[in-house]
């Protein structure tokens, strides 16, 4: 309870109009015309900040407290280490040279991760996939500032979840493909699951930013509470706005793809022993 006899209520930095309600155990309605008559117009699922949110709760008789965010995405708080990322961590440093990173690309089916390795590529690859789902793992190699980038491309179907698991497990980076029109869906959930095992960043590429109802600020809501904190937010998780189909923010991508590559110093023994990841046979 705060001085004044208001009780003290915990909001995020953003939240649905749907979820201010019921936090207040309030009709949806109510808050509507109290944003209403303070001149903002939203429905039901819209996303407002904290500072609106605060206002509503105080003509509701609450105290707005901001919660305070905890990303929990620290790959080293995640799983066992992988054996071939074990070896290279005893290797004698002199032995050890920079390589292309490994970026496999995870995310619910239909949300655009083929499209958006085609777009990166300027190829056609999805055409000729039955119903534009990818239905087995691609290999590609392109080149960005004069530096190589290697991408996995991975099934999203439900039907798939061991092949996009061992996509994980031999990658450095995980490309989490969210549509801004979607949001959090259950392959998104769980490839969130397999970076997290693998031990693997992960960069959000929010994509579909283009169409009519995207929603930007909602899906980061959402990713938040899965535990990947925006970076913008005070966060560790890189969120990319992308349109694949538009071939919008891909520069922006790759930079966030070259800038984490940077950061973890990712190398290998030319000369030495060679161990590796089967991700499909």
């Amino acid at each position: 309870m705060s001085e004044n006899g208001q009780k003290k209520i915990e909001f995020p930095v953003n939240i649905t109009v749907r979820d201010l309600a019921q936090k207040m155990e309030a009709s949806p309605i109510q808050v509507i015309k109290i944003l209403m008559a303070n001149g903002v117009m939203a429905n039901i699922n819209q996303v407002i900040d904290f500072d609106t949110a605060a206002i509503v709760a105080s003509e509701l008789g609450f105290e707005a407290v901001q919660e305070q965010l905890v990303d929990t995405t620290q790959p080293e708080e995640e799983g066992e280490i992988p054996l071939w990322r074990k070896l290279i961590m005893n290797e004698d440093r002199k032995n050890l040279v920079n390589r292309p990173p490994v970026v496999t690309i995870l995310g619910h089916v239909d949300h655009g991760k083929t499209t958006l390795l085609d777009a990166i590529r300027h190829t056609n690859v999805a055409s000729g996939e039955a119903g534009g789902i990818t239905q087995h793992i691609g290999a590609y190699q392109v080149e960005h500032k004069n530096r190589l980038l290697t991408f996995l491309d991975t099934p999203g179907h439900a039907a798939f979840t061991a092949m996009r698991a061992r996509g994980a497990q031999g990658a450095d980076i995980v490309i989490l493909v969210v549509a801004a029109s979607d949001g959090v869906m259950p392959q998104t959930r769980e490839a969130i699951a397999h970076a997290k095992a693998a031990r693997v960043p992960i960069i959000v590429a929010l994509n579909k930013i283009d169409r009519p109802d995207a929603n930007p600020d909602y899906v980061k809501h959402q990713l938040a509470d899965n535990g990947l904190v925006p970076d913008e937010w005070d966060g560790n998780t890189l969120v990319v706005p992308v349109s694949a189909k538009m071939k919008k923010g891909l520069e922006d991508l790759l930079e966030a793809i070259l800038l984490v590559s940077d950061n973890m110093d990712i190398l290998a023994n030319p000369n030495g022993k060679v161990i590796g990841t089967v991700i499909e046979a």
